[in-house]
């Protein structure tokens, strides 16, 4: 086999300064991905509970006129007033055309135009004032959101056939190392993909101080915690994953000793709120097998996630797990709205409805088993959050290393969606 080492390395002899190198290596990988397709799905319409605010407004713009005359800043163009369900009960189809009917006339009036409604039509549009224009602009958008939380609307899906699809991508990777004769260690390290226009990486200086960071660097809490293992040539959707909410800071610190490592970090783009992280984990061998403990915490806005983990290696054989908890922020407490009135010195406020914001917990395990040139993997990942379906994720896959050029393949369960890989993997 020819392999070629694609690297350059720089000695920087400038005062001060021990040495410093840069490295290039790079990594592709070609191959097929299938994905399970998904049967059609109906339009379906929904209707919500009508509150006191709600009834009051839609009636005020639904009182009815008298032979044809239009009223100011009411939008019913028949003879006959328009009513809601009492406070309470659901909405009705009816109730929604002709919520739609009395958009239609308020627009209509802007533009001058008048509406004919059966047998009765309005005798002309209203000749409005600058102010009472202004007011039915106003009530158009009350009128929409009165019908956003009397109806929801969901389209018809269309059935999803089976795909399968090429999968190829290429990446140079860079990095670059250095050392004061102060003892002081500096470096970068990054990546491009070929459809990049830009290079994103990290930066860093460490020495008995400990270690800064600065660029793309995920939450201090995954640093310590990470992810089970993955499988597959693509990752799958990469569903051994945890979903860490600290995954923009761009600072943080870390401090190692005796296995042990702290680390604090931020998200500086965050002017106001939470946005920090800490971890603390621990890695040494233990009885023959190499073990790591990591606990971590993230508070970001009014939302705090927790996350634990723990993997075992011995011989071929790790195993790893893993438990994050994130509450979603406190609960929101549900707000009466109030009703617009005849003439509209008073505005419509929605009803703010009560958010649970239940617990988000996520649990996952994984095992590989390496021997010789090739290994085995499997997860499993279950997401809960209370009022929600749970949904789990699964997953197999093996790798046979054939030096410097690996073959993958992966089947995962994308929580009752089957995903498949196969290809090559190659670095230089």
């Amino acid at each position: 086999m020819k392999h070629t080492l694609l690297a350059t390395t720089a000695l920087v002899t400038v005062a001060g300064a021990a040495h410093a190198d840069l490295t290039i290596s790079g990594t592709g990988r070609i191959g097929i991905t299938t994905t399970e397709g998904s049967v059609a799905a109906a339009a379906s319409t929904t209707y919500g509970t009508v509150t006191a605010a709600q009834k009051a407004t839609y009636e005020v713009y639904g009182l009815a006129i008298s032979a044809g005359t239009p009223v100011a800043n009411k939008y019913n163009i028949t003879e006959t007033a328009l009513t809601l369900p009492a406070s309470g009960s659901a909405a009705t189809a009816g109730d929604i055309t002709d919520l739609d009917t009395m958009i239609k006339e308020a627009e209509l009036r802007l533009l001058g135009g008048s509406l004919t409604n059966g047998a009765t039509t309005l005798a002309g549009p209203l000749a409005d004032s600058a102010a009472k224009r202004t007011l039915i602009t106003t009530d158009i958008a009350t009128l929409k959101a009165l019908r956003a939380r009397l109806v929801t609307e969901t389209a018809a899906v269309a059935a999803v056939a089976d795909s399968t699809d090429a999968e190829n991508r290429f990446r140079i990777s860079f990095k670059g190392s250095g050392e004061t004769d102060g003892g002081i260690s500096y470096g970068i390290s990054g990546r491009a993909d070929e459809s990049n226009s830009s290079l994103a990486g990290t930066q860093h200086v460490s020495g008995a101080f400990g270690k800064i960071k600065m660029g793309n660097l995920g939450g201090a809490d995954k640093d310590a915690t990470g992810n089970i293992s993955g499988v597959g040539l693509t990752g799958l959707g990469s569903h051994n994953e945890v979903s860490y909410q600290a995954g923009d800071h761009n600072v943080g610190y870390e401090f190692s000793t005796s296995g042990i490592t702290v680390g604090y970090s931020q998200d500086t783009a965050v002017k106001t709120g939470s946005n920090s992280a800490m971890g603390l984990k621990y890695s040494g061998d233990m009885g023959g097998a190499t073990v790591s403990v990591g606990v971590g915490q993230s508070k970001v806005g009014t939302a705090t996630q927790s996350t634990m983990s723990v993997s075992a290696s011995s011989g071929g054989l790790t195993l790893s797990a893993i438990s994050s908890t994130n509450d979603n922020g406190p609960a929101v407490a549900a707000v009466t709205g109030t009703a617009r009135n005849a003439d509209g010195s008073t505005a419509y406020t929605a009803a703010t409805l009560a958010v649970a914001n239940n617990d988000t917990d996520t649990t996952g395990v994984s095992i590989s088993y390496a021997m010789d040139a090739m290994s085995v993997t499997a997860f499993t990942k279950t997401v809960s959050t209370a009022g929600v379906a749970d949904k789990d994720y699964s997953g197999f896959g093996f790798t046979y290393d054939m030096g410097g050029v690996t073959l993958k393949a992966g089947v995962v369960d994308n929580n009752d969606q089957q995903l498949i890989d196969l290809g090559l993997s190659f670095s230089f």
